[in-house]
């Protein structure tokens, strides 16, 4: 029986490369001078292949070197191989030079997520073998992550920074306290009493962090409340009167302006908030090619 696997070790990148030439240039000759190879190099290195499978790849009884049904079959995977090759010596070519062959992002989902991605998106195309993954988290999970090297970069609001941090502002995003129309009625002018607004249902985000403590910001205690893991879902319900709650701005302009949500005063929470988006690394941790270029793409 033949060892197919054996075969399979034998056939060499160059002969694959000589194949391919042939059947693009559609001739051993045009092939010699795409490849830089003599005639006969060419010739012996297709024979070479056709004696190890036992296939005829290419016709001989017509002027051009025309793939038999077999030859066009293996011209397809040839391609496919040779740009897996090529893809493989780049990424270590890129990890001899320090290029992260992988590597994490994690963005709050109170962040402006199209402004960040236009500037993120440039630093991935100019490294096209790294494997880049964006993820969203709320709150504490986003710190979470990037404390326990899951990520090696966060974009997120000023929470939980500390000195083990390098952090620089690149945008900013402003909170207003909204409800549908008429959701709240009140009798007295200016902000809502917590007493009051204990009455309706607060739409909360839930903190996705999982090892470490829960953030509650800006809930109003021992009231009732809704918890939510998204806010186009706490969008949602704001819109359609299941309570109220604090969304980014850029998250519901066209509802703001067409009169779909309205903004609500509501006692020890400010109605707007101006919060900067934080860019945000460790100190203690190397930085790659990839790393760096995105600090500097935001610096």
């Amino acid at each position: 029986m033949i060892d197919l696997d054996e075969r399979i070790i034998d056939m060499t990148n160059e002969q694959l490369k000589m194949f391919v030439a042939v059947a693009e240039q559609g001739s051993f000759r045009g092939a010699a001078k795409a490849v830089n190879k003599t005639q006969s190099t060419i010739s012996a290195a297709v024979k070479a292949l056709e004696n190890e499978f036992g296939v005829q790849l290419f016709t001989r009884d017509t002027y051009r070197a025309e793939p038999t049904l077999q030859g066009r079959a293996f011209y397809r995977r040839a391609t496919m191989v040779l740009g897996h090759v090529d893809s493989l010596k780049i990424l270590g070519h890129n990890m001899g030079a320090g290029v992260e062959p992988e590597f994490n992002i994690v963005i709050s989902g109170v962040c402006p997520l199209p402004r960040l991605l236009s500037r993120i998106t440039p630093v991935i195309d100019y490294f096209p073998q790294t494997a880049f993954k964006v993820t969203t988290e709320i709150l504490s999970g986003v710190m979470e992550r990037l404390n326990d090297g899951d990520a090696g970069l966060a974009f997120s609001s000023n929470f939980l920074i500390d000195t083990c941090h390098e952090a620089i502002a690149v945008d900013e995003l402003t909170m207003i306290n909204v409800s549908a129309p008429g959701y709240i009625t009140s009798s007295t002018k200016g902000p809502i009493s917590q007493d009051e607004v204990r009455q309706y249902s607060q739409i909360v985000i839930r903190d996705s962090a999982r090892n470490v403590p829960k953030l509650n910001v800006n809930v109003v205690e021992g009231g009732r409340n809704w918890v939510v893991n998204d806010y186009t879902t706490k969008k949602e319900l704001t819109i359609a009167g299941l309570g109220w709650g604090r969304i980014p701005k850029h998250l519901i302009e066209g509802e703001l302006a067409d009169g779909r949500l309205v903004e609500i005063a509501v006692e020890g929470i400010p109605l707007t908030g101006l919060d900067p988006v934080m860019m945000i690394r460790r100190r203690d941790r190397n930085v790659g090619p990839v790393a760096e270029r995105l600090w500097q793409q935001f610096s």
